[in-house]
């Protein structure tokens, strides 16, 4: 009984940790310098449930133009949990990022679970360890965004897999068709976990795996949700900036990255950063040193989100893209340090190594969470001088202005919309038209501008404000 005692306060302490080390700026804004773009529209969508559709198949955006502005996005599962604590609890930001933290930490005891299924439960504890640490996790985990909540169905897939796959209950495979589906729901790139299960299956029952109908049920279930939801969104989506972005960004550059070793290059430095040299290389050794028997579930899941790397990660070159990586390196990286702790002697050295580590990687996330403190100054002017129905347009290509001010309008200068006429004169008389009340730049600082936008505001409007932070009244 004690040695189980002392099994579970481990196994209770590792967690401890991993969400005790993403406390610290808990209650940031969205305006961080990491992905403040992504983190803003993010939590806009969460105050846009509360405050004008309570619906989560009708997420909408403060841009371009007045609300509605419904878009097309993954399922809202993030931001509706978001808004469900908004609206008991009131806005906080500390709400905000406690769902991504909760989901992290359910991604986690997955990491756990599948460790502990094929290894051991200190090779589990220490894989989860390391899951924590990661420079990419300590940011992106409890950033605003749905990149944990992806975290958790795509781990959870797997492990619900691998039951089945071990234990052929049919309620495991439906549990991870459901788990799957939601993990594409949130990320489409999570998709790529497919190809390890398809390479698992072939090992099971060769290419009989075609014949059964419960795996085909497994693929109804995982793949036609997204779809209908996709068209769904489609159909319902008035703002095109991100509409079907994957389609026309990224997947006509999927197969030509294979071809080119700027993509493997870039893609070796973004995982590298994402995981950590101190992590990188035992899981490196782990890689070298894995036996076909033991280790081929993990080298079919490793092989496809390597493949998932280059085909959409290098292509997009956005660095949350890299994420799917880190649970199957957090195994890796765990099972050479639990060996190492097979000789108890090392056991403190390994702790001490990973505290070390831990604050290595804490340190080298820092610049992320440092708030952009023009974008709040000029968020608060805009509160100031504007009500919460005004029309505001912006100078910056980033709408953090408007979701950080809580008003709906447009993007100037971005030369986008083939309806809206370019040139400060044109564009902006075209935006009064449509009932545009308000001109906020950012510092004086208007996109694309070459001094003739800023000159034509300046002889014609109004400033309200100091000289550093202001608006123009248009009307």
């Amino acid at each position: 009984m004690k040695r189980f005692d002392n099994k579970v306060i481990v196994t209770v302490l590792v967690f401890l940790f991993v969400f005790a080390i993403r406390l610290p700026h808990i209650n940031n804004s969205p305006v961080e310098q990491g992905d403040y773009w992504r983190q803003s529209d993010t939590e806009a969508i969460a105050r846009n449930f509360v405050e004008d559709r309570f619906n989560i198949f009708y997420p909408q955006f403060n841009y371009d133009g007045p609300k509605p502005n419904y878009v097309q996005l993954e399922f809202q599962i993030t931001t509706f949990l978001i808004a469900l604590l908004y609206k008991a609890f009131g806005y906080h930001y500390y709400l905000a990022r406690l769902v991504p933290v909760l989901f992290f930490l359910g991604s986690s005891v997955y990491i756990y679970l599948i460790a502990k299924t094929y290894y051991s439960r200190h090779i589990a504890w220490f894989s989860v360890i390391a899951y924590g640490i990661m420079p990419m996790n300590i940011f992106y985990t409890r950033a605003i965004m749905p990149e944990s909540a992806a975290l958790f169905f795509f781990t959870g897939a797997f492990y619900y897999f691998i039951k089945w796959y071990k234990e052929e209950k049919l309620s495991f495979l439906y549990l991870s068709a459901v788990f799957t589906c939601l993990s594409v729901s949130q990320k489409t790139p999570t998709v790529f976990i497919g190809i390890a299960m398809i390479m698992m299956l072939i090992k099971k029952y060769g290419f009989r795996f075609l014949t059964k109908g419960h795996l085909w049920a497994f693929l109804i279930i995982s793949l036609v949700p997204n779809v209908v939801y996709m068209i769904w969104s489609r159909n319902m989506a008035e703002f095109d900036f991100v509409t079907n972005i994957g389609l026309l960004h990224i997947i006509p550059k999927s197969l030509k990255a294979f071809t080119e070793f700027s993509s493997y290059k870039f893609a070796a430095l973004e995982i590298l950063s994402a995981v950590s040299v101190g992590l990188i290389i035992p899981a490196v050794i782990a890689i070298v040193n894995a036996k076909w028997a033991e280790d081929h579930p993990m080298l079919f899941w490793t092989l496809s989100m390597l493949l998932e790397v280059i085909a959409i990660a290098a292509v997009i070159k956005l660095k949350y893209y890299f994420i799917f990586i880190t649970p199957i390196a957090a195994i890796w990286a765990g099972k050479t340090l639990g060996k190492v702790c097979d000789n108890n002697k090392a056991v403190v050295s390994v702790f001490a190594g990973l505290l070390i580590l831990t604050l290595i990687n804490y340190e080298s996330c820092k610049p992320f969470f440092k708030e952009i403190t023009n974008i709040l100054k000029q968020a608060e002017v805009i509160q100031r001088y504007t009500d919460e129905d005004d029309l505001i347009i912006i100078g910056t290509m980033e709408p953090t202005l408007l979701n950080q001010s809580r008003r709906s309008g447009w993007r100037a200068n971005i030369k986008y919309y083939e309806d809206i006429p370019t040139g400060a004169e044109k564009e902006i008389n075209y935006l009064i038209e449509k009932d545009a009340k308000y001109f906020s730049p950012l510092g004086g600082y208007i996109y694309g501008d070459d001094g003739s936008y800023k000159k034509y505001l300046d002889e014609n409007f109004e400033k309200l404000g100091d000289e550093k932070y202001y608006i123009y009244k248009l009307r």
